[in-house]
């Protein structure tokens, strides 16, 4: 008896024989990619140039800031012939030695500032800020004048009597300290010479360049005096 013959198979030419291919799980995701792909890349492009933005902004915005911190005056010392007409020109905080007039000048200042009283309060507060802008913090100097002010409150003393003062020599006797002689006179609200005495001082300096418009103003070379005495001449 004849064998019954099994029917051959016939391929489907509308799909693949890979089973594979015919997976509706990767059929979607080619889909998916085919659609939203490029949309992807993009965006994640757009981030990372986002980022990269971002990252220079802060960069800039650091540079700006520590620029604005950084302090940009640069002060001058000018000095003049006796015409007013301008001599040299020169950076105060590049300067070699000071000139000694205008050192002598600003001790004579601050002897009559420190040790002057007068009746305006508006200028007797001037002289006392002067004073102060050429003294170091936590110096003897400092110290001194801070006891100087308590004992001898200029304020309280401007109501009954004004003090003057006349600076006759101002000499250095080293490097860094100078001798300073002076007279005081001392008068009644009336205008009568109450007291005229004899003064002499030594002050011990220290030189830095003012750093700000304010400190040009009341100390421009940045004479500093860090230790004083003054005693009265017998």
């Amino acid at each position: 008896m004849a064998s019954k013959k099994e029917p051959t198979p016939v391929a489907d030419t509308k799909g693949s024989s890979n089973p594979g291919l015919n997976d509706p799980y990767l059929d979607a995701r080619r889909e998916w990619n085919e659609r939203y792909g490029s949309y992807i890349s993009r965006a994640k492009n757009w981030r990372l140039m986002a980022f990269g933005v971002l990252g220079v902004c802060l960069v800039q915005t650091v540079g700006l800031v520590t620029m604005a911190t950084q302090n940009k005056l640069v002060p001058y010392v000018v000095q003049v012939d006796k015409l007013g007409s301008v001599v040299p020109v020169a950076r105060a905080d590049q300067m070699g030695k000071t000139d000694e007039r205008v050192v002598k000048a600003l001790l004579a200042r601050f002897i009559s500032d420190a040790r002057g009283v007068v009746s305006d309060g508006i200028a007797q507060r001037q002289m006392i800020d002067r004073t102060y802008a050429m003294l170091s913090n936590g110096t003897r100097a400092l110290s001194i004048v801070n006891e100087f002010y308590k004992g001898d409150p200029p304020f309280a003393r401007a109501a009954t009597s004004g003090v003057t003062t006349e600076v006759s020599s101002v000499i250095p006797v080293t490097d860094k300290t100078w001798q300073v002689e002076w007279e005081e006179t001392t008068r009644a609200t009336s205008g009568a010479i109450t007291n005229k005495l004899r003064w002499k001082a030594n002050l011990t300096l220290a030189f830095n360049p003012p750093t700000n418009e304010r400190q040009i103003r009341v100390n421009p070379i940045g004479v500093f005096i860090t230790d004083l005495s003054w005693s009265q001449v017998l």
